[in-house]
């Protein structure tokens, strides 16, 4: 008896790099919580991007540093005011992210 090799039914999907990754993560959450685009930002160069992953930074913080320098208001809560709410993003607005974009695994096996 020959020995056959395992043949999966699922096709693998492509891995993203940490550079695509953001630039999703970044369009979601800039466009969704802050009614900005990538474009709006320094985030629209690549280069920008890689060099804050290289330097360890989390995408929390990036996008936390830009709320701070330009005092940016959140869009995405109704009757929003500095004095009650804080306009930054949280760990979980990324994992929101993430699952409405697809980059987060739900299924677990």
């Amino acid at each position: 008896m020959k020995p056959q090799p395992a043949t999966t039914s699922r096709a693998a999907k492509p891995c993203l790099s940490p550079v695509a990754v953001w630039q999703m993560l970044l369009t979601r959450l800039l466009e969704k919580h802050y009614g900005l685009t990538l474009n709006d930002t320094p985030f629209s160069d690549e280069t920008v991007i890689q060099e804050h992953i290289d330097a360890g930074i989390t995408l929390a913080d990036a996008v936390n540093f830009l709320v701070e320098k330009y005092e940016l208001v959140r869009i995405d809560r109704r009757g929003f005011s500095w004095l009650q709410q804080t306009p930054y993003i949280s760990a979980i607005d990324i994992l929101r992210a993430r699952r409405s974009t697809g980059s987060l695994k739900t299924d677990v096996k």
